[in-house]
């Protein structure tokens, strides 16, 4: 073999070298998929009546976000609707028949609904500060899934990435629990409550941590 084929394999070796560690950066460069730490992350939820109200949160049992040049492009996440726990109620009797009410087809029919959904469809950061003082970083729309029906909604949330870790804190936010089909003791719903009502909305907080 003469110089001249050896040196023509060698650029050809190097070009396939080349072209090789361009794919490889470009794949490690791209999307990526960061699974939610079921462990630590929870939806908060407050609910009202005129005599008083009750709160509490819901563990997630999965999730992922998708990440690209570290920016959260989307992400689906699902709900324990078995997980409810209500926060205070001291007396456990009382503890128990409540969130056995809110499990029960009343309220979330966890029986025939054990999960309950959010997909991000939508996210985009934000300028400036909250009203309440806290920096929202983005806003996240998506669509929320209770009892098989989804509804779309918007929050803000702060959102931050330290050390490929990613949190995320909501502002508080509400829905509507009837468009989801929740209507017990809806005033909304049945007129002839009166006082014996407990109100439509319901106010939520999203805590996210990934793994």
């Amino acid at each position: 073999m003469n110089k001249k084929s050896i040196f023509y394999f060698i650029a050809v070796g190097l070009l396939f070298s080349m072209i090789n560690v361009n794919a490889q950066s470009a794949q490690q460069s791209g999307p990526k998929k960061l699974a939610v730490n079921t462990a630590d992350s929870k939806v908060n939820w407050l609910g009202k009546k005129p005599t008083g109200e009750h709160n509490g949160y819901v563990k997630l049992s999965g999730g992922e976000l998708t990440l690209d040049k570290n920016e959260i492009t989307g992400g689906t996440f699902t709900l324990d609707m078995n997980s409810i726990v209500n926060l205070d109620l001291k007396d456990e009797g009382m503890n128990q028949k409540l969130v056995g009410h809110l499990k029960s087809a009343d309220f979330f029919d966890v029986a025939k609904y054990p999960t309950a959904t959010f997909v991000i469809t939508k996210i985009s950061k934000v300028p400036g500060t909250s009203a309440g003082g806290a920096k929202a970083t983005h806003r996240v729309e998506g669509n929320l899934t209770i009892k098989g029906i989804s509804k779309k909604i918007a929050f803000d949330a702060s959102i931050n990435m330290l050390n490929g870790k990613l949190t995320a804190s909501s502002e508080s936010f509400t829905i509507d629990r009837t468009q989801w089909g929740v209507n017990y003791q809806s005033k909304s719903i049945f007129a002839e409550l009166k006082d014996q009502f407990i109100y439509d909305d319901m106010t939520l907080t999203v805590e996210l941590v990934s793994k």
